[in-house]
């Protein structure tokens, strides 16, 4: 019988065939809307998304200006306009999120971790598709957050929602950082259908079709999105791997939503999506496949004029082939993890000041490890997740918005787990200027791998991981305040002080010191995460049209243990994008991101530093073709993207000078 211990909160506060080949490509006149009713910006608009947050409130739609929290709204349609296809490139435009390349190899495909000021773990962020939350207890080795990222295009997305800080405290399990909410776009206007196409360096080919439409009271949305690319990779001193395809990746996705409506107050909401994803690592001999299913149904509606409810059911798979075919010896590891979730949220609005969002969920969550080669055991576990949760908002006096919201996890393997927010968001000066502030109490539970009995031998990695049932759950607190301001119309500048501290980090340790194996153990002493977030926007509009984004995050990262900078994390992060309109339906402009002090994934070693600006324009030549041409990386800038090997000059380092181009058809 495995042992397992309880966790316990105490509860306070080449220059590429670009346009060589082009595809015609039809498409609505509508773009994709997001899914929250709010007012929504036209089509050929640059502005950004309607301020409301789907993902923190859901069963009504609340301005991210009264929520008391840190969030970014990603405007799809803008994001395409400037050649961001990808969720980790869309990431990167986010204040205070540095994405890291995992597993030693700086391409598209492999893993992608989101650090959200300096937490540098995959389980501190929660992905959310459609409601479905894409973790579990049982989940494996915490990477389910870093797939995501890494393979998700944005094609197939509506609403795209990054929440940072305290407010993913009552998420559960896996939000200490924040929480990524995805939705699937409802069918909007008369049916259609579009077909995009983009080629670009390093045989890199992008493609979508989508149809979407209302018929009566049915609407309808369906993408298929297939892409491939050789990557660009080198190591540190030069070389090139010896294979041909070497960091070669495909991945077909599929994304589909149906929204029947009964009447105007009530509808019935049905998504699947798909992804089947492949690449081979840098040594050309592993062959990893990555095979997911997700399925929602829900109903929404209006059950008296002061409750709202909406019930759901989900269920989402994962199936992870890790190996190597041919000379590998070792064959393959395959895990699979199934979840289903019911949940039941309901919101009642006592008067206009007050209002309550309450429910229950159930969460399955089902690992399994299959025997596939030397030194790997077989190993299954099971969870199972009751939680309770409640949120009440409140506004005493007009601009002044006050939340406190509880969760209770009752969890089959760690007993009873209990987490905290609170609030507060005030506007005055003509609601030019706002206050906001929160707090929480949050937790991330060991994975079922992490806590098994078992050992993984990774033959790509000539390394072996074991296992550990002693482990306790991490926990944390943090707390953030800000200010925001309007210094003129459509003009925003805020700055936001931060602070997280963590108990327990899980770390994968090397007792004998010989990269070879690794055993998981709970840190001793805590992190502290603590810093300042600066952020601009605006948009001016002659005598060109011209918009800007600016983020700069400053972050002490510290590890009480050691005394040193936690590992994985940069010490300062920018992002910046500044785009124009200098002739009527052409939009061009510069992109930036950067990293400043950045620690290695043993937190013994710096590593490089990197700026790096991208190109892109967008245009419109009449109403039925548009032509778009982006290059990454200008100045070819080389950088060490992880230090994950142990031999000197065999780091992976960054991507060269890339050039893509494509068109669309518009009728």
């Amino acid at each position: 019988m495995k042992k397992y211990t309880m966790c316990s909160l105490v509860e306070l506060p080449a220059l590429a065939l670009a346009v060589a080949s082009c595809y015609c490509t039809c498409a609505l006149a509508q773009n994709e809307a997001p899914a929250s009713a709010a007012a929504q910006p036209k089509a050929d608009e640059e502005t950004e998304l309607a301020p409301v947050t789907v993902s923190a409130h859901e069963g009504v739609a609340v301005p991210y200006d009264s929520t008391g929290v840190s969030v970014s709204i990603l405007d799809i349609p803008q994001l395409k306009k400037e050649g961001i296809y990808t969720l980790s490139e869309a990431l990167t435009t986010v204040p205070g999120v540095y994405v890291l390349p995992g597993g030693g190899a700086y391409q598209r495909g492999n893993v992608s971790k989101p650090v959200i000021r300096g937490l540098n773990s995959d389980k501190y962020v929660l992905p959310m598709i459609d409601g479905m939350r894409l973790n579990g207890l049982a989940s494996l080795n915490g990477l389910v957050t870093s797939n995501v990222v890494a393979r998700t295009p944005v094609f197939g997305l509506g609403a795209l929602e990054l929440v940072r800080g305290a407010e993913g405290a009552v998420y559960g399990s896996g939000a200490m950082g924040g929480v990524l909410y995805m939705e699937t776009p409802e069918g909007k206007g008369e049916p259609g259908a579009s077909l995009f196409n983009e080629y670009g360096s390093f045989d890199s080919y992008t493609g979508n079709f989508t149809a979407q439409g209302r018929v009566e009271n049915t609407a309808f949305y369906v993408s298929s999105t297939y892409e491939h690319s050789n990557n660009d990779v080198h190591y540190e001193d030069g070389r090139k791997p010896q294979m041909k395809h070497a960091g070669r990746y495909q991945n077909y996705s599929q994304a589909v939503r149906l929204d029947q409506y009964l009447n105007e107050k009530n509808k019935l909401v049905f998504t699947y999506r798909r992804e089947d994803a492949r690449y081979s690592d840098v040594t050309g001999q592993g062959l990893y496949a990555f095979r997911t299913n997700l399925l929602t149904v829900k109903y929404q509606g209006e059950i008296t004029r002061k409750l709202t409810s909406s019930l759901m059911f989900g269920y989402y798979d994962e199936d992870k082939t890790f190996g190597a075919h041919g000379t590998n010896p070792y064959g393959e590891t395959v895990y699979e993890m199934d979840n289903v979730q019911l949940e039941w949220r309901n919101l009642f609005k006592w008067n206009e000041t007050n209002k309550t969002t309450a429910g229950v969920s159930w969460v399955r969550s089902d690992f399994d490890m299959l025997k596939g080669g030397q030194g790997v055991p077989s190993n299954s576990d099971l969870d199972s997740v009751i939680s309770f949760f409640a949120e009440h908002s409140v506004e005493p006096v007009k601009g002044w918005t006050n939340t406190v919201a509880a969760r209770l996890d009752q969890s089959s393997v760690y007993n009873a787990l209990f987490t905290l927010r609170a609030t507060t968001n005030y506007k005055f000066n003509r609601e030019r200027t706002r206050l906001y502030a929160s707090t929480g109490r949050g937790y991330a539970a060991p994975s079922a791998f992490e806590r098994s009995n078992g050992s993984c031998y990774v033959p790509d990695w000539w390394c072996t991981y074991h296992g550990n049932p002693d482990l306790d759950c991490e926990t944390n607190w943090s707390a953030d305040f800000g200010v925001e301001q309007e210094w003129r119309k459509d003009h925003f500048v805020s700055a936001t002080l931060f602070w997280a501290r963590t108990e327990d980090a899980i770390q994968a340790v090397d007792p004998v010191g010989k990269y070879t194996d690794y055993y998981y153990i709970n840190k001793a002493g805590h992190q502290t995460f603590q810093g300042v977030e600066f952020a601009a926007r605006g948009l001016l509009s002659a005598p060109w049209k011209i918009g800007y984004k600016f983020a700069w995050t400053i972050t002490s990262p510290k590890d009480s243990s050691t005394d040193r900078q936690v590992a994985d994390s940069a010490r300062q992060v920018w992002s910046a994008d500044v785009y124009t309109n200098p002739v009527e339906k052409l939009t061009t402009g510069l992109g930036l991101a950067a990293a400043v002090g950045r620690m290695d994934s043993s937190g013994q070693k710096r590593i490089d530093n990197y700026v790096v600006l991208r190109w892109y324009a967008h245009y419109e030549v009449n109403d039925h073709l548009g032509l778009s041409l982006r290059v990454e990386n200008l100045t070819n800038q080389k950088f060490v993207t992880s230090s994950f090997n142990a031999a000197p000059g065999t780091g992976i380092i960054s991507p060269g000078t890339a050039v893509y181009g494509g068109c669309t058809i518009k009728f």
